[in-house]
């Protein structure tokens, strides 16, 4: 008998032993940090009891809401397992799948650059090398999936999460989408991990497209993602998709990705988007939500069971077919054992006791990629700098802090802006840039002024939101204080004195990233005119951007 036979027969034994309360739960997720205790820091039993009686099908984004070091996450990740096998009603294991585009979004993992930054070395063999080593850390931690790759085709430089990207260019994004998903899911899924490709279609733009646009350059990065890498799941996006909106699109889901594709993995909705879209929380608004994306082919609601728990009552009805609920509930399990997580005895975790989660050589991977991903847009003689001999001013809000070096989807930044923790920077250690230009270049005089602040108080906002969002107080609040003094005439008078002038300019994520919007696409705050200042002292700048 085949792997792929045994796999259908044991789904299906498991299905007909699953009460209709088991197989429901199957078909959405919890977060980690909602079966806690008071400290945050250790699984509480009474509220998986309480919560997840009949077992979960996914524990969503189970690292990045959580302040725990590679060790306890993984203690935390084996006692959920364990009492989702040994104590709850379903006795089946859960997915944990968490942010991978930067490596896994977990306190103490190695961070390597955006994807928008990946795109600029044009090396997809480096693409697929880092998510080899990304694999290996999430299994190390009992992850399993990856949010990742978004490979949106963007077209608008406004797109709030355009360094999630691979740009504008289709074919560039999917040969990288593809590198990603091979490297991640390797040649055997029970010792890799599944990729998921999102958004699920023309989210970063595109959705309105004309059919030709739509078919050959908006589909080409998830048509070769699916056809040459064999990515097991799809994320749907926030957006409509014509009349619809994309978690509830029978053309988009059926049509395009089903039977056009021919896709035969999980369809997920991305967090909320089953129920975002309505208006009211009644119980039946509820079912209604629940009826429109499952009978479309939305197979899983993330990342918490909101609309999905009301199927049943929606399948006595008649508002839903038992046969579609079934079909849905066997892909979720399929899933399972596609990655081996159903095998008697299934392994977790990888071998290792304790989890390495930034060895030496993934932080040399992050360093090739961040290295051939720079663009030198002009030199007219300045670089290289020399390395002895030479008084450099290091200026500009960019220069000695570590928050430029992450983007919106690294675990620094999702768990200050989503769960308003406090980042240790040693964890792993970040280097700012004048930490590194003091190694690098010892026999040069480096003096160093902020200049200028980074933006202004108002310069982001929360899509869709107001200051009432907690998120909005932290977003002014979180990366903008420094301790460093900000004195514009002190930098502007250290950079005519000097050989040199490096100036560290450029955005945060504060500006950049999901949920946040900013006023333009030009340098923030008063970064500008700190810049034409800097000129007109007559010394050579050279101008470093991180954005």
């Amino acid at each position: 008998m085949t792997g792929k036979n045994k796999d259908n027969e044991k789904v299906d034994s498991i299905y007909e032993r699953l009460t209709m309360e088991e197989r429901v739960a199957q078909l959405y997720g919890i977060r980690s940090n909602e079966l806690t205790d008071e400290s945050g820091k250790r699984l509480s039993i009474e509220k998986c009891r309480e919560l997840i009686p009949h077992g979960i099908g996914h524990v969503c984004q189970f690292a990045c809401g959580l302040d725990l070091d590679p060790d306890a996450l993984r203690r935390f990740v084996d006692e959920l397992q364990h009492y989702l096998r040994y104590e709850s009603s379903a006795r089946l294991p859960a997915i944990f799948h968490e942010e991978a585009i930067t490596g896994i979004a977990a306190k103490g993992a190695t961070v390597y650059p955006q994807q928008w930054g990946v795109a600029c070395t044009w090396d997809p063999e480096l693409a697929e090398r880092k998510t080899r080593e990304t694999a290996e850390c999430m299994r190390s931690l009992g992850s399993v999936m990856a949010l990742s790759p978004m490979v949106d085709v963007i077209r608008t430089a406004h797109f709030p999460r355009i360094e999630e990207s691979y740009g504008e260019d289709a074919c560039l994004s999917a040969r990288m989408g593809v590198a990603f998903v091979k490297g991640l899911q390797g040649d055997d899924l029970t010792r890799g991990v599944a990729a998921c490709s999102k958004h699920f279609l023309g989210y970063g733009g595109g959705s309105e497209s004309d059919e030709k646009e739509l078919m050959e350059e908006i589909l080409l990065p998830h048509e070769a993602i699916v056809r040459c890498a064999g990515s097991r799941a799809v994320m749907t996006g926030y957006h409509r998709f014509g009349e619809d909106y994309a978690v509830s699109s029978p053309c988009l889901i059926q049509d395009i990705l089903r039977d056009y594709l021919s896709f035969d993995g999980i369809v997920v909705s991305d967090y909320a988007s089953v129920s975002r879209h309505w208006d009211g929380n009644t119980p039946d608004v509820l079912k209604a939500r629940a009826v429109a994306a499952l009978n479309a082919g939305n197979d899983m609601e993330f990342s918490n069971g909101v609309s999905y728990p009301y199927l049943p009552e929606a399948i006595g009805d008649g508002a839903v077919r038992e046969a579609d609920f079934e079909i849905a509930v066997k892909r979720a399990l399929m899933m399972k054992a596609r990655l081996g997580l159903l095998d008697e005895n299934a392994a977790i975790f990888d071998p290792n006791p304790s989890p390495e989660t930034d060895k030496p050589e993934w932080r040399q991977t992050a360093y090739e990629l961040a290295a051939r991903s720079i663009v030198l847009l002009k030199n007219e003689g300045i670089l290289p700098l020399p390395a002895a001999g030479c008084d450099i001013a290091l200026v500009g809000p960019n220069a000695n802090t570590f928050w430029c070096m992450l983007g919106d989807y690294t675990y620094q930044s999702m768990y200050a802006f989503w769960w308003g923790g406090c980042i240790d920077p040693d964890k792993p250690r970040i280097v700012p840039l004048k930490e590194a230009l003091e190694r690098t270049l010892p026999g040069c005089r480096l003096t160093y002024e902020r200049g200028c602040d980074w933006s202004a108080p108002d310069e982001a906002s929360i899509i869709r939101s107001g200051d009432s969002d907690p998120r909005a107080k932290q977003l002014k609040m979180m990366l903008m204080q420094t301790a460093d003094p900000t004195d514009w005439e002190a930098a502007v008078r250290v950079a005519a004195g000097s050989d040199v002038i490096i100036a560290a300019m450029g955005e945060n994520p504060t500006l950049c990233g999901e949920s946040r919007e900013r006023k333009g696409i030009r340098l923030p705050g008063d970064q500008e005119r700190f810049v034409e200042d800097l000129l007109r002292t007559g010394k050579p700048v050279v101008l470093l951007l991180f954005g």
